[in-house]
Formats: structure tokens, sequence, C-alpha cells
């Protein structure tokens, strides 16, 4: 039956005993990655998270930081972009607007 069993090499975890918490979780041996290190931090978490964290997460994967600073920056330029345009667009219907108000007000005017 032993002869069944198979080894893969470069298998950290296995290279490792892992300790399970109390929570049944198994805590997570420094530099292996898990489900929550393919992901760098949500906008929210970032806000939330205080220098010293934020700091280690970096630490433990600057390229996936580089790329969300610049989805950050990319997103920003977005929204300036789409907020000019919108600016530009009310601006423009207040013009209209208020043209057309003034009109109505001097001809209701000159009708009295």
């Amino acid at each position: 039956m032993a002869d069944n069993v198979l080894a893969f090499p470069g298998n950290k975890t296995s290279d490792h005993p892992r300790s399970i918490s109390s929570s049944g979780r198994p805590y997570r041996v420094r530099g292996e990655k898990n489900m929550h290190t393919l992901l760098f931090r949500s906008r929210e978490s970032i806000l939330q998270s205080d220098e010293p964290d934020l700091v280690r997460d970096v630490c433990f994967d600057i390229d996936r930081a580089k790329g969300k600073l610049e989805r950050i920056r990319a997103r920003i330029e977005s929204l300036q972009e789409y907020a000019a345009t919108e600016i530009q667009l009310l601006t423009d219907a207040d013009t209209k607007l208020s043209a057309a108000l003034v009109a109505a007000l001097l001809s209701t005017q000159r009708q009295r």
C-alpha cells in the first residue's frame, strides 16, 4: 500500500508541518501564498488598514501592489474624464435653460 503514495517535488507545504488554529484553519506558513494573497487588498481594505499592515502586504508582493496602484490611478483618470464631460454637459444645459427662462420671462413681460 505504501508504494501507492506519491511525493511531489517542490511542494513546500509538505516540507513544513502545519499547525491548526483554534478556529480549525491551518496557520499560514510565512511566505506561503494562499487565496487571500492571490489578489491585493480592495480599496476599502486599503483605506481601513493601518500603515504597518499595508507596508507588510506591499513587501509580501510588490508587483501586485504596483498593479493595484496602476489600476487605482487609471480609475482616477477615467473618473476625472467622466466628471469633466458631465460638467461640460451640465454647464451647456444650464446655459441653454437659463437663456430660455430669460427669453420666456421677457416674452411674458412684453405681453402685459
